[in-house]
C-alpha cells in the first residue's frame, strides 16, 4: 500500500517538501489511515501537519466524542489540531438545504478558514478508491453527459492552497487492513449504515456486486476519471474557438449571443462542449438542474425553422432565437408601448432613448432609412408615434391596397422581441406613414402639393 500511494502522490504532484498540510479527520478509519500516514511523512519532506475535524452536531453527543478522539490522537502523535462545532440543523432551516448538503457547506466553509489560518499549502481527505467508483457509478445514473462523470479530482485549487485525495489508488479493503497493521483504533459513524442517503444505498447495495465481477473496479473507475478529465480538458481548450465567435456580456448584464449558422459550422462534440462553457459562465458554475433533456431542447431550436423561438432553462436563463442570433440571458425585459404626439418643430425622446424630429422642408427628397418625407397636405396633424397595434397596415409607393405591418416584420427579419417595441408614425386619422427604419408609405406623397413634412429619426447609439 505504501508503495502505491508514493507513486500515486508523485505521478499527481500532489505533496512537496516542507508544505503545510491540514488534514480532514473525522476519526474513522480512512481519515485516520491518512492521518497516519502523513505522519510517516513528515521527518521525511519536513511537513507540517495540522489536523481538523467538525463536529455536526446531528449525533448528539457521540459525533461530539468523535471529535474529542481526533484531538486526542493528534495530542498523541504531537500533530496540531483545530475542530469546531456547526449547527446543521439551523443552516437547512435558514437555507433549505438537505442535510448532506448543509454539512458540506459549513465542513468546507471551516476547512477553508483553517487553511487560511494557518497558510495551509495542501488540504488532503481520505477519499478512497472505492468512494471513486461510487461517485463515479452515481454519476453514470444521473446524467448521459460523458463530461458529467468525471469523479472526484485527484486535486484541484482550494483556499490558500490545493485540495488533493492521495489514496483514490487504495480500496476501502486496503485501508482497513493498513489500520490492522497499524494497530489504529477508530470510529465507526453509524449513520453510514442508514440507506436513507443515495450514497449509502449505492454502497450497500450496488457496489458489492460490481466489486465481485471485478475486485479491481476501483483501480478501473480512477484510470476512467482521470482519463476522461484529460480528454475533457483538450476538449475545452477546443472549444475554446466556438465561444471565440461569440459576444458575450457588457458591464450591464450578463449575456452570450451568437449566429446558428456560424455554430452550427462545428463539429458537434464542440457544440456540445461550448454549450456547457457557457452554462459555466453564465451560472458561475455548472448546475445539476440542465439535463440532456433541456441540451436536446436546445439543439433542437438550433436546428427547426422556426424564426422566433425561445426556451426556458433553470434559475431564470432564458434562450431566444431571433432567426440566425441565438441569446442566452437572465434579462427579462417587459415590453415598453408607448404613444406620443409629435408637432411640427418638436423633438420626441422614445423609451429607448432614440428620438424623432418633425419640421417644415423646402425640398421633397428624403435621404436615407431613417428619414421621411411626406406632402403635409394629405395629412391631419400632430402626428402620433406608437408603438403597433393588431391589424395595423401600411399602404406602401406602388403598391395597389396596403401590407400588414406584421408581415413587413417577417420580411425584414425583425426579432420577435423588438417588435413589440418597434417605432411607427401615424397622422391624426390612424394612417400609417412610417415604419421607421423599415418601410415608408407612398400613400401621403401623391398629388404633392410643395409643402413638405420632414421627419428624421435618431438612435441613442448614434454618434
Amino acid at each position: 500500500m505504501i508503495a502505491s500511494v508514493q507513486s500515486f502522490i508523485e505521478k499527481h504532484q500532489l505533496i512537496q517538501q516542507n508544505q503545510t498540510v491540514v488534514a480532514a479527520v473525522s476519526g474513522g478509519p480512512d481519515s485516520l489511515a491518512l492521518l497516519h500516514y502523513l505522519c510517516q511523512l513528515k521527518v521525511e519532506l519536513n511537513l507540517r501537519i495540522v489536523a481538523v475535524s467538525v463536529d455536526h452536531g446531528l449525533r448528539g453527543e457521540t459525533s461530539l466524542e468523535d471529535l474529542r478522539f481526533v484531538e486526542q490522537i493528534a495530542s498523541e502523535w504531537n500533530l496540531e489540531f483545530i475542530g469546531t462545532s456547526v449547527d446543521v440543523r439551523s443552516y437547512k432551516k435558514k437555507t433549505g438545504t438537505g442535510t448532506q448538503e448543509a454539512a458540506r457547506i459549513l465542513r468546507y466553509q471551516f476547512f477553508e478558514q483553517v487553511m487560511k489560518e494557518v497558510g495551509g499549502d495542501v488540504f488532503a481527505l481520505g477519499h478512497h478508491g472505492d468512494d471513486q467508483a461510487e461517485t463515479m457509478i452515481m454519476q453514470m445514473t444521473r446524467s448521459v453527459r460523458p463530461e458529467s462523470v468525471q469523479g472526484m479530482p485527484v486535486s484541484r485549487p482550494f483556499s490558500t492552497g490545493k485540495l488533493i485525495r492521495p489514496f483514490l489508488c487504495l480500496s476501502k479493503e486496503d485501508l482497513l487492513q493498513y489500520c490492522s497493521v497499524n494497530k489504529l483504533v477508530y470510529k465507526l459513524d453509524e449513520s453510514n449504515d442508514e440507506t436513507d442517503y443515495t450514497r449509502n444505498a449505492f454502497r450497500k447495495h450496488v457496489m458489492p456486486f460490481l466489486k465481485e465481477q471485478n475486485p479491481k473496479l476501483h483501480k478501473h473507475m480512477q484510470l476512467m476519471s482521470e482519463r476522461v478529465k484529460d480528454h475533457q480538458l483538450y476538449m475545452e481548450s477546443q472549444a475554446e474557438q466556438v465561444l471565440e465567435t461569440m459576444e458575450m456580456s457588457n458591464e450591464n448584464e450578463s449575456f452570450v449571443k451568437f449566429s446558428i449558422y456560424t455554430f452550427l459550422t462545428f463539429p458537434l462534440a464542440l457544440q456540445r462542449t461550448a454549450f456547457h462553457l457557457i452554462l459555466n459562465y453564465l451560472y458561475g458554475y455548472q448546475i445539476e438542474e440542465v439535463s440532456y433533456m433541456h441540451e436536446e431542447i436546445l439543439f433542437n431550436l438550433l436546428r427547426e425553422n422556426k424564426p422566433n423561438a425561445e426556451l426556458d432553462l433553470p434559475r431564470g436563463l432564458k434562450v431566444i432565437r431571433a432567426y440566425d442570433e441565438v441569446t442566452l440571458t437572465f434579462s427579462r425585459k417587459d415590453h415598453t408601448t408607448f404613444t406620443k404626439l409629435l408637432y411640427i418643430g418638436d423633438t420626441i425622446k422614445l423609451p429607448d432613448g432614440s428620438t424623432i424630429t418633425a419640421e417644415w422642408s423646402e425640398s421633397g427628397g428624403d435621404r436615407g432609412l431613417y428619414e421621411f418625407v411626406c406632402d403635409s397636405h394629405h395629412v391631419k396633424l400632430p402626428l402620433i408615434v406608437r408603438t403597433r397595434k393588431p391589424g395595423d397596415r401600411i399602404v406602401l409607393k406602388g403598391m395597389d391596397g396596403s401590407k400588414k405591418v406584421k408581415d413587413i416584420f417577417i420580411d425584414k427579419k425583425v426579432p420577435a422581441s423588438k417588435r413589440e417595441e418597434w417605432p411607427l408614425v401615424t397622422d391624426s386619422d390612424g394612417q400609417v406613414l412610417w415604419l421607421v427604419g423599415l418601410r415608408k408609405g407612398g400613400d401621403c406623397t401623391r398629388d404633392a402639393s410643395g409643402t413638405w413634412l420632414r421627419l428624421h429619426y435618431k438612435n441613442n447609439l448614434d454618434t
